[in-house]
């Protein structure tokens, strides 16, 4: 419940005060805090609830047998809000560029573009993010994360927001993107020149777990090492042990050509002084013992996953020396393969100097490569994930539709992205419109909008193969696409608007159970399919009689959604088919959803 004013506090009900009193006592006293902002879209969402509507004549299919890939036109608030419907906990990574809030007028709020000298742009930026994240955060499954682009501008505060909305301990780390030359200077009147950007990356929960890379370990070429055992040695206890100790003279060290009989000299320090056993032998037996006594070994028996049934350990060797060595023999039960992890600092400047070429496509507002996102999908896992989804709800140019694409080629495999972007006119076009007397709304300024103009003529160009303005060829990746946009049905709950509410969750019931091929599609219901299952969608339950005989003649199972005022489930009516049909009541299971969202 959201602080009231001070002037309510006497309207409310006790069980409303104690809520209030709690809320309170545990806010926190470090953190962001900032002036939440009235945002319009956020508003609109009281009168009208938002629903998807599809634009039939830009669906792309090249194969009917693959999965569908999501375009949403509209303000991602709106689409992020129907997608807690369609998506929730689907979502195996989610990719945005937001916009950076710096001076160059890309960030709009209330239709206004927010001025650097504005009192409230920070506040403006950091609401504008926290409504879209905490949709977001509901999207991913448990195993997913979240990559977020951003510069200098919002680090720090797009920081101390994630840390608030995923959690402290979902933070994994910030990386550090070269995206330009040093000498590349963009704008000369700067004190600094930037040359990188940062990639934050957050987990859902701890079930994500990000790659590493993989080294070759068959390698012997670090056992070089041969150990001598010249004359008489001393024995003595250390722990459960009988060690044999050599001083200086008694032992003899040989390095020569690696072979599989040699041994690997492991210098004992950092996290090997408690991550295995040799390093925790060494520091609680032999450094008490053996301090200041340099160059002694000593060889423990019953040690080591080697060919050898014992262990060297070298105290060091001189007085400048802090850190003991062990040796080690090829292991028995070695991997082929070591696992290591990726650094947080990666150079993209290359890629990001020639982005301009990339989706046949001029955009020249923060442009991503598709490298630089095939590598995001990379550390998320997505090699063995052949049918994760990937979510962009700040497209832009449409990088991370590519991107998906062309990993599929790559990698086999059915990934899907679903895509969110408004339609905004850039500056100078839209003075350019308004010249002409053409306004919002119109299909001439509509055009020139970032969706239809860039955004989806990019993800035609791919599917399709297309020739950059180089000249240069680029292969047909394949796909299919449902291009959707926002349209919205009033929230005021009576029966007539409960009825439109049905009607127009059509696409929006086909987008949650991903079949979008029509079998039947009358006035009173209508039934699609993909390849594995059927949905079902009955507006009139006096027609769930007729409904019922058209689904007997189709094997198979159906989701089936039935229009209720009441919400009531119809179990009785389908009892008949139990364990052929899902039932579920609309349009009451939607405005459950909303209402979660919109209170």
């Amino acid at each position: 419940m959201p602080p009231a004013k001070e002037q309510d506090y006497q309207i409310w009900s006790k069980e409303e005060l104690v809520r209030e009193i709690e809320r309170l006592r545990k806010r926190k006293k470090y953190g962001l805090v900032w002036e939440d902002k009235p945002e319009g879209v956020v508003e609109q969402c009281k009168k009208e609830l938002p629903v998807l509507e599809e634009l039939k004549e830009k669906e792309i299919i090249t194969d009917p047998t693959k999965p569908m890939n999501l375009f949403i036109e509209g303000d991602n608030y709106h689409a992020l809000s129907v997608l807690n419907y369609t998506h929730k906990g689907k979502i195996d990574v989610i990719y945005i560029d937001p916009p950076y809030n710096t001076e160059n007028k890309d960030f709009k709020y209330n239709d206004c573009w927010v001025d650097k000298n504005d009192a409230y742009r920070h506040s403006k930026w950091v609401s504008f993010m926290n409504r879209r994240l905490r949709l977001a955060k509901s999207l991913l499954k448990d195993d997913g994360a979240v990559f977020i682009s951003i510069n200098e501008e919002e680090l720090a505060q797009l920081k101390l927001l994630c840390d608030e909305v995923f959690g402290e301990a979902n933070y994994l780390t910030t990386f550090t993107i070269k995206v330009r030359h040093e000498d590349r200077i963009l704008k000369g009147d700067k004190d600094f020149h930037e040359v990188v950007e940062y990639l934050l990356l957050y987990r859902r929960t701890e079930a994500f777990k990000p790659l590493k890379r993989k080294r070759d370990n068959t390698s012997i070429d670090d056992y070089v090492y041969e150990i001598k055992e010249l004359s008489k040695h001393h024995k003595m206890r250390l722990g459960n042990k009988s060690v044999d100790v050599f001083k200086p003279g008694e032992y003899a060290m040989v390095k020569g050509d690696p072979g599989e009989t040699k041994l690997k000299k492991i210098s004992i320090r950092g996290s090997i002084k408690e991550g295995n056993s040799s390093g925790r032998f060494y520091v609680k037996f032999i450094a008490p013992v053996f301090n200041n006594k340099n160059g002694c070994l000593i060889k423990v028996p019953d040690m080591g996953g080697d060919q050898f049934n014992h262990r060297y350990f070298l105290t060091p060797v001189s007085k400048n020396r802090r850190n003991g060595d062990y040796f080690q023999g090829v292991p028995v039960a070695r991997e082929d393969v070591i696992e290591f992890p990726f650094p947080n600092f990666c150079d993209f400047e290359e890629d990001f100097n020639n982005v301009g070429y990339e989706g046949g496509v001029d955009f020249r507002n923060g442009k991503k490569p598709v490298i630089f996102i095939q590598k995001m999908l990379e550390i998320a896992n997505c090699l063995s994930k052949p049918k994760a989804i990937i979510l962009d709800y700040f497209a832009g140019s449409g990088s991370t539709a590519h991107a998906v694409l062309d990993y599929n080629r790559q990698c086999g495999g059915v990934r899907q992205f679903i895509i969110c972007t408004n339609n905004e006119v850039d500056e100078k076009a839209e003075k350019l419109l308004g010249t002409k007397g053409t306004k919002r709304g119109n299909a001439e300024y509509e055009k020139e909008g970032i969706a239809r103009k860039i955004c989806y003529p990019r993800i035609k160009n791919v599917i399709y193969g297309y020739s950059d303005p180089r000249g240069h060829k680029h292969a047909r990746l394949g796909g299919n696409l449902k291009y959707f946009r926002t349209a919205f049905v009033s929230a005021e709950p009576t029966d007539r608007n409960k009825e439109k509410l049905t009607k127009k969750a059509t696409d929006m019931l086909c987008i949650r159970e991903n079949t979008f091929e029509r079998v039947k599609d009358t006035d009173l219901f209508k039934i699609f399919r993909n390849q594995t299952h059927y949905t079902g969608i009955v507006f009139d339950q006096l027609a769930i009689p007729e409904f019922k005989r058209a689904i007997a003649k189709i094997a198979g199972k159906f989701s089936v959604y039935i229009f209720s005022l009441s919400d009531d489930t119809f179990d009785e009516e389908f009892e008949d088919l139990k364990g052929k049909v899902t039932l579920s009541p609309i349009p009451e299971a939607i405005v459950r959803v909303y209402r979660r969202i919109f209170k």
